[in-house]
């Protein structure tokens, strides 16, 4: 077993799960630790673009964790875990999702109900006199926290979101937050360059409950219509990816964090979801006012759904 300590978020990162690696990494080198932030899949523009701002590397790409030690950041459930992680040593669990985990030894496990990971570790840190928050440091905190709240337009925001925004940005002192987020977003939102499967595994998870096991990706946009012209192709993909990865069905959200709501796009086998929206499905498609969050919003909808057939 490596010596290491990798700190690491779910596939096919976001920037919650980059940045809160990125800041835990550097807070346990500061306690003598050899901690390495690291990621498994490609960076979203997003990112990039926030990693570049404030002059940040990114995270090594690690195909196996097979005989690592980690700490796994913005997830538990073993499902969304970096492949190999059934032959790590996980030593450390920090997240604010709902748990789907189990380990066979003790270990520490942090779970709060925040908009977002970074929050928890920006509270994490504050608490630490020891540790200076370093300028760079408080600014990708900061970006995860609006990330993961869009911009404080998710209803998984909380009070301590918002609280420890403005606590960091004391120290990144970014001039207007909100205009900052939503620039970010725009990063993320672009669709240009991309094929259809880049956009759905852009940020996409897979859940289980019962015996149906589901893929949910998501793209906040400021505009639908760029989606909604390549929406036959994200159809036909969707098709594709739910067969090839043996998934019951497949969601894409289309979210327009302008006008707070989400377009659904599913897969032709969603037929078991046919009641779960209250409203008409049409065309493998349905369009939910104030749905601004997969983690909040629509997956405990569908397990609900599914739970109770």
């Amino acid at each position: 077993m490596e010596k290491t300590i990798y700190v690491i978020g779910h596939k096919s990162p976001d920037t919650d799960t980059i940045c809160s690696a990125i800041a835990y990494a550097e807070y346990l080198k500061t306690k003598g630790f050899e901690a390495i932030p690291a990621r498994f899949g490609d960076l979203n523009p997003e990112t990039k673009y926030i990693l570049d701002y404030f002059g940040f590397e990114n995270p090594i790409n690690l195909d196996s964790l097979k005989e690592k030690q980690v700490i796994l950041v913005d997830h538990n459930e073993k499902i969304q875990s970096p492949e190999g992680i059934e032959e790590a040593k996980i030593i450390e669990v920090i997240d604010h999702h709902k748990i789907g985990f189990s380990v066979n030894e003790p270990i520490n496990f942090e779970t709060k109900p925040f908009g977002s990971t970074a929050t928890i570790i920006a509270q994490k840190i504050f608490n630490d006199q020891n540790f200076k928050i370093t300028k760079p440091l408080a600014g990708i905190l900061i970006s995860a926290i609006l990330s993961d709240t869009v911009v404080f337009k998710s209803n998984t925001t909380t009070a301590t979101d918002i609280e420890m925004a403005d606590k960091l940005n004391k120290i990144a002192e970014i001039e207007d937050l909100q205009r900052f987020g939503i620039k970010m977003k725009k990063k993320k939102s672009s669709l240009a360059g991309l094929t259809p499967e880049q956009i759905i595994y852009s940020d996409f998870k897979i859940f289980e409950t019962n015996d149906k096991k589901f893929g949910i990706g998501q793209i906040e946009t400021v505009d639908l219509s760029e989606a909604e012209k390549i929406e036959i192709d994200l159809l036909n993909k969707i098709n594709e990816i739910a067969e090839k990865e043996g998934l019951n069905f497949i969601i894409l959200m289309l979210t327009d964090i302008i006008n707070e709501g989400s377009k659904l796009l599913m897969s032709s086998n969603a037929n078991c979801l046919e009641k779960t929206f209250d409203k008409e499905i049409i065309d493998n498609s349905v369009y939910l006012e104030k749905m601004m969050s997969r983690k909040k919003d629509l997956v405990p909808l569908i397990l609900k759904s599914l739970e109770n057939k």
